[in-house]
């Protein structure tokens, strides 16, 4: 079958590989479509301390084309999307369930093969059906699940008010949770105008250009949530500055490792500021797949290109470069 193959640092083809074929405990999925990720840019960069070379893939829906033996709750012909993390179960983090944070954590897309291919193979219990949704609109599930995760952290209360820097597809993402979540007004600040015109539509109470955030003191003594979705660390030296005394900063967006801020610890002590950070998901799949079905996160307007298969290599690119893009989606 053709698959998407990172060789190794800066490069990668679309090659034959061996089909798949399914342990007892593993389901075969013929992948409709995936979608780009930041993590597969990480990933030719050379940036993740994983082994090449590797399919990436790991926001993955399909339909499952063969079961192992020992699968018993999934069957051929079932409409499925996945989590992609495989956490082990027994380690110190497994046993007090912050699965996320596993000692022996494996990744579809990651440490073993995904799902940029014609079809891969997954573990049945990271399986999640998704009836009959349009595979475009379940393809979100993985991102909306780590999204989820991270709004439960910060915990937003009916009548708060949070500011949310960046406006792309993750970004777009939070806006919509946030606001399901109970928020009572979300601003947006994000470069792109494209961007914060889709922010408003999406539900932004209002958006802001950066580099123009004095116009965000329309809230003199500050957000109740801050979120930063940038991954910019100059972003996020700047957060605690519009968060109320009592207020959280909640960090998702993903800074290169080894990036260094500049906070004052002496402003966090005086005026109350919890700081949050936000890894991945931890069973947030089936939040995300209702959020989905009922049409309350809408994410049709956030997929700007289709490329198929073949077109791999250039639709990493595109992820990695400043052209306009938002969700890229590959299709075999």
């Amino acid at each position: 079958m053709r698959a998407a193959v990172i060789e190794g640092p800066g490069k990668v083809t679309v090659r034959e590989v061996p089909e798949p074929e399914p342990a007892p405990d593993e389901v075969v999925i013929e992948v409709d479509s995936a979608g780009v990720c930041g993590t597969d840019l990480h990933l030719l960069r050379g940036e993740l301390p994983y082994p090449y070379p590797i399919t990436p893939g790991h926001e993955v829906v399909g339909t499952v084309v063969e079961v192992g033996r020992d699968v018993s709750s999934i069957e051929p012909g079932s409409r499925v999307t996945f989590d992609p993390n495989i956490p082990c179960g027994k380690c110190y983090f497994c046993r007090r369930m912050r699965f996320n944070h596993c000692l022996d954590w494996q990744g579809i897309g990651i440490t073993r093969e995904g799902g940029f291919a014609e079809r891969v193979a997954v573990p049945g219990k990271v399986v999640y059906p998704v009836g009959d949704m349009p595979f475009e609109r379940a393809v979100f599930a993985e991102p909306l699940a780590c999204v989820v995760y991270g709004v439960l952290r910060a915990d937003p209360k009916p009548g708060d008010r949070v500011l949310l820097f960046g406006a792309g597809p993750i970004g777009l993402l939070l806006l919509q949770v946030l606001k399901v979540a109970g928020a009572t007004s979300v601003t947006v600040v994000e470069v792109r105008e494209e961007r914060l015109r889709l922010a408003e539509a999406l539900g932004a109470e209002r958006t802001v250009r950066a580099g123009h955030e004095e116009a965000l003191r329309e809230a003199p003594f500050g957000y109740d949530i801050v979120v930063e979705a940038t991954g910019v660390p100059e972003v996020v030296s700047k957060c605690a500055d519009f968060v109320i005394p009592g207020g959280k900063v909640l960090l998702f967006g993903v800074c290169p490792e080894g990036a260094t801020v500049r906070l004052s610890p002496f402003q966090i002590y005086r005026r109350d500021i919890t700081i949050l950070g936000s890894f991945a998901l931890n069973y947030t799949m089936d939040r995300a797949l209702e959020l989905l079905s009922s049409g309350s996160v809408r994410v049709e307007p956030l997929i700007s290109h289709r490329f198929p298969l073949e077109r791999f290599p250039e639709a990493l690119e595109l992820v990695g470069s400043d052209e306009p893009s938002l969700k890229v989606l590959v299709r075999p």
